[in-house]
């Protein structure tokens, strides 16, 4: 009789053991779904954690209610080991609240703080020390540009913090080659509106080939795919590439997006005419960055179309800037060029990003009526300055910030 009675206990224990297990799961899962809209990621980690453990607390229970069948005495240890894994489930869940609370500080914070919400995010950490002054660069290149007798429209811009200088940086430019930006960012969109893609096979007419820039003229195919016609336009400069994209761009959409980095031009000039003449109609320094800005910000598209063309202007083989400036080749520049000699026109430009460490550094150098071998010589000494005094820079900073305990930005 005491033996049945002690049956029946034990059975009542462990059936209200399981019963608040099964009770807590289901909480659990309860919670879970209510919080899996603002903590996707954690909370499925949570929610195998604390299966896990109740999966083992409930196995853990049952092979002790089997055991009890052929021995009626309860054991102690493994009665604490359940208890124990079911503690940890459910301390599981504070850790989970905590994390939840503190979350909702950092988007608080990151929604009404003073700060700018980089910090907050963690890109950018405080004491970093960015590169504000110019003025030491600038300086130093006036002098050279005089030295040399050279006109110049010169615009630089520490992507970071917005730290800038400029000089004649208003002055408007015939842009060559580098209207060829435009071009692509209009052929990315139309990519991301489904009506196009980069296996997307374009004719080649004859009208479109030319001679003035690149090979491709040559090539005897009829049609390309549109990622080859890209690689050909921004590596080479490809000027029949340059061409047949162009023709397979709205007009609408290149004004508006000409007037959206403040060009206001006539869309025939000069993202197609190729003749230089005394026209006003023309492209800035300025103008320059707010394409190359929109890029690296991926403000007019969506950040893998953003990173296809800037990438493809770190390796473009007509103009290696690396080699020509001296400048390390760990050293990434994502850059555009342009010349045009036909006449008695001479214009010889260059665009891009130098990425130093976790620098970013815009530039635009244009130059008019000049030879050719000076043109480069002088775009060579002006970029391997630029990046010498950031780099120079850079290092001062880091020393000051007493001992590294900033990063290098």
């Amino acid at each position: 009789m005491e033996k049945s009675r002690f049956n029946f206990i034990l059975i009542l224990i462990l059936g209200v053991i399981i019963g608040f297990l099964v009770a807590f799961f289901f909480l659990q899962s309860k919670n879970a779904q209510v919080n899996e809209q603002n903590y996707p990621s954690y909370n499925k980690i949570a929610q195998l954690q604390n299966k896990t453990l109740v999966n083992q607390a409930t196995n853990q229970t049952a092979a002790i209610n089997c055991s009890s069948a052929n021995n009626v005495y309860l054991s102690n240890t493994k009665l604490d080991e359940a208890i124990n894994l079911l503690n940890e489930a459910i301390n599981l869940s504070e850790v989970k609240k905590e994390y939840q609370n503190q979350s909702s500080n950092v988007k608080r914070n990151y929604m009404a703080g003073l700060l700018s919400p980089r910090i907050y995010a963690g890109i950018l950490e405080p004491r970093s020390f960015l590169i504000t002054n110019f003025d030491p660069l600038r300086n130093d290149i006036e002098s050279y540009l005089e030295e040399q007798n050279v006109s110049a429209s010169i615009y630089v811009e520490n992507l970071r913090n917005g730290a800038n200088f400029g000089i004649n940086e208003y002055e408007g430019y015939f842009p060559a080659s580098l209207n060829k930006l435009p071009i692509a960012i209009l052929i990315m969109q139309n990519i991301e509106d489904g009506k196009l893609s980069l296996d997307s096979m374009i004719p080649i007419k004859d009208y479109e080939r030319t001679d003035t820039f690149g090979t491709l003229y040559l090539t005897k195919e009829k049609e390309l795919p549109i990622r080859i016609l890209m690689e050909k336009m921004l590596k080479e400069s490809d000027n029949t590439a340059f061409n047949v994209l162009f023709d397979n761009v709205d007009r609408s959409k290149l004004n508006k997006l000409l007037d959206y980095f403040n060009i206001k031009e006539n869309v025939e000039y000069p993202f197609k005419r190729v003749e230089y003449g005394g026209y006003t109609d023309l492209v800035t320094s300025l103008n320059m960055y707010n394409i190359f800005s929109s890029l690296y910000l991926s403000t007019v598209l969506y950040a893998q179309d953003s990173e296809y063309i800037l990438s493809l202007l770190t390796k473009t083989t007509e103009f290696d800037i690396n080699d020509l400036a001296a400048v390390p080749y760990n050293v990434t520049i994502a850059d555009k060029f342009g010349e045009y000699y036909v006449n008695d026109a001479k214009l010889f430009h260059d665009c891009g990003i130098i990425y130093i460490s976790q620098s970013r550094i815009f530039y635009c150098i244009m130059m008019k009526n000049i030879e050719l071998n000076d043109a480069e010589r002088i775009m060579a000494h002006l970029v391997n300055h630029l990046y010498g005094y950031v780099v120079s820079t850079r290092s001062r900073l880091d020393i000051e910030s007493k001992k590294g305990n900033s990063t290098s930005y």
